[in-house]
């Protein structure tokens, strides 16, 4: 007797299904990726936290470090703020560094100049001190002038450099003016751009007149010599003729006794030592 086979039908899978199931597989290796991806991107976020936390904990750390050396700089600077006030005596900070610095420079030491304000802040510090004493007067920019011209070279700081030459220059533009005005001379000429050039080219003990005469003469302009007495008899007190004649005694000369060359040679001698510097 045979034995009878039995066989089981297999359903057949249609397209439909077949890509349905593509489509499954393709969204779990879709999701297997994402995952992955989310995991590396915690990962990195993980380690740029890490590298974060150290770079703050070392930012911390040397700003510490730096704190506590500031610090003991400023206690040695107080320490020295303390033996310099207790040195001169004084419990003003600048007055102790001020008399520090002269003691110093008085013992033939160089010591710069302790100033906050840059070299071109001072020189406009100079001008504005400057300017005030033109305005006052001329024996108030005088005295002032003299004043600061008494200080050594080296000891004055850049802003009494600046006020001092300031000061002189305009002290003897005064003079010039005076001086050609007592000679009957246009004192406007001064102020041209070619005579400023023009007198540069001597030193500060050339007469101002001479020099006027000189340009005028070089420019074609004739110079109207003022009117001399000559012999004429004047009823005025002759005064005696002096050794040396100061600003003041200058600025009380009369127009007669300008016009003496025996006077004004005596005058053009002492001007010399009304700015001299002083070492």
């Amino acid at each position: 007797m045979e034995e009878e086979i039995i066989t089981t039908d297999v359903p057949e899978t249609s397209e439909e299904e077949l890509e349905e199931v593509n489509i499954d597989a393709s969204e779990d290796i879709e999701t297997e990726k994402t995952q992955e991806r989310d995991i590396e991107a915690e990962i990195e976020e993980r380690a740029n936290k890490l590298f974060e936390e150290k770079v703050e904990e070392r930012l911390i750390r040397d700003r510490r470090a730096r704190e506590s050396r500031e610090k003991e700089e400023l206690r040695k600077y107080k320490y020295l703020e303390d033996i310099v006030k207790a040195g001169t005596g004084t419990s003003n900070l600048d007055e102790a560094i001020r008399e520090t610095a002269d003691f110093y420079k008085g013992n033939g030491l160089d010591i710069p100049d302790y100033s906050s304000n840059s070299e071109e802040d001072e020189r406009i510090l100079g001008q504005a001190r400057a300017n005030k004493f033109i305005d006052l007067g001329y024996e108030d920019m005088e005295e002032e002038a003299n004043r600061l011209a008494n200080i050594p070279r080296e000891q004055r700081t850049i802003r009494e450099e600046e006020e001092l030459y300031i000061l002189g220059t305009e002290l003897t533009r005064r003079d010039n003016v005076k001086e050609l005005k007592a000679k009957g001379y246009d004192t406007d000429v001064l102020e041209t751009k070619e005579f400023k050039e023009f007198s540069n080219q001597f030193n500060n003990k050339t007469d101002i007149s001479k020099i006027y005469e000189m340009f005028t003469k070089l420019n074609g302009t004739k110079v109207e010599k003022p009117y001399s007495p000559g012999s004429a008899k004047s009823t005025a007190q002759v005064k005696q003729i002096k050794d040396y004649y100061s600003s003041d005694d200058y600025d009380k000369l009369t127009d007669e006794e300008l016009n003496n060359p025996k006077i004004m040679e005596i005058v053009d001698r002492s001007r010399l030592s009304w700015f001299k510097e002083r070492k």
